[in-house]
C-alpha cells in the first residue's frame, strides 16, 4: 500500500471514528451531550388524527448553562401560499435540514412511511437558547401531518432533535384518540 493510500484510509477511519464516537457517546462526547433530556407527551384536547400532535419537552438537567439550537426556524413567506399549519412548516424545516428526525412504529413494530411535505425554504436560524440548569423548552410535532394516524391506535414516537453541538432523543408510546 502506498504511503497515499494508508493516508487516505486513515483519514477515512479517522472520519469513520470521529462520527461514530459522536453518535455513540464517546467518554468527550457522552459529557458533552448526556446533559440534555428529552420526554414527549401528548397535549389534551385532540380529536382529529390528520392534526395529531405530540410534546418533545428538552430540558438542560446539567449544572452549567448550555447552548442549544433554536427550533424556531421563521414563518412561510406569503407568496408560499403553505397549505399546512405553522408547526407543520417549523418541523419540515427542522427536518430538511436536519435538526431533527423522527419515526413512527405502529402498535406490531411495522415503521410507517413519513409524507414529504416540502418547505421550500431557507431557515432563518436564530439565536441559539441558552438554557440554564433546569430551564426546558417545548416543540410541537404534528406527527399527522406527516404519518397517516388511525383514531385509537396505539404508536411508538422516537424524535432526535439538535445540531452538532448536543443532541437529544426521546422515546414515547402514544395513542391517537
Amino acid at each position: 500500500m502506498s504511503e497515499s493510500s494508508r493516508f487516505r484510509a486513515k483519514g477515512i477511519l479517522c472520519s469513520l471514528a470521529v462520527s461514530l464516537c459522536l453518535l455513540a457517546g464517546s467518554a468527550e462526547g457522552s459529557k458533552k451531550n448526556v446533559p440534555l433530556t428529552g420526554t414527549i407527551d401528548v397535549p389534551t384536547g385532540q380529536d382529529d388524527p390528520k392534526s395529531f400532535r405530540v410534546r418533545l419537552r428538552i430540558a438542560n438537567a446539567s449544572a452549567r448553562q448550555l447552548t442549544v439550537l433554536n427550533p424556531d426556524m421563521g414563518v412561510p413567506a406569503p407568496s408560499m401560499k403553505w397549505p399546512y399549519s405553522q408547526a407543520a412548516y417549523q418541523i419540515s424545516m427542522l427536518i430538511s435540514f436536519g435538526y431533527l428526525s423522527m419515526s413512527v412504529r405502529s402498535g406490531d413494530g411495522k415503521e410507517l412511511p413519513q409524507e414529504t411535505i416540502h418547505s421550500w425554504g431557507t431557515p432563518a436560524l436564530r439565536q441559539p437558547l441558552q438554557l440554564r440548569p433546569g430551564d426546558s423548552f417545548d416543540l410541537t410535532v404534528p406527527i399527522g401531518a406527516f404519518y397517516h394516524l388511525e383514531r385509537g391506535n396505539a404508536f411508538h414516537v422516537v424524535l432526535r432533535y439538535g445540531d452538532q453541538n448536543q443532541k437529544v432523543e426521546a422515546q414515547a408510546s402514544v395513542t391517537v384518540p
